[in-house]
């Protein structure tokens, strides 16, 4: 874990809330908040699982087998929006939030061109979900 995920998932899990958090774990939260109570571990490391998650797209392009670039080459080379996107994605250094709209946009166009199976191993393989 790292301190920006925790934060983040106090956050979710009690809006508004004051507290400050020393370190990188759970242990260094110290709860300022009188109105809201203290989250308990569990609560937090529960909230940290439904968190979006982050994808390097280095990580995804290394899932990309020499078929699914073939599928991919194809379709982009016949429509432009897609061929757009996808030089995009590939020229993207910083990490991409899964539960961003042109995340799933672009998710969705790849669900289109290799299939649920194909986009679904990928996504296992990434340790993502998206919705």
């Amino acid at each position: 874990m790292i301190h920006y995920d925790i934060a983040q998932a106090i956050d979710v899990i009690r809006p508004g809330a004051k507290w400050v958090l020393r370190g990188d774990d759970v242990s260094g939260l110290e709860w300022l908040d009188d109105k809201q109570t203290a989250p308990t571990p569990d609560e937090i490391l529960t909230a940290l699982t439904q968190l979006p998650k982050l994808v390097q797209p280095q990580d995804l392009m290394a899932q990309i087998s020499v078929d699914d670039a073939a599928k991919i080459q194809a379709y982009i080379a016949s429509n432009t929006q897609a061929w757009l996107l996808w030089m995009s994605f590939t020229t993207q250094k910083d990490a991409m939030l899964t539960s961003n709209d042109r995340f799933k946009a672009g998710w969705s166009a790849l669900t289109s061109i290799l299939g649920e199976q194909r986009v679904g191993e990928i996504a296992t393989a990434l340790g993502i979900t998206v919705t």
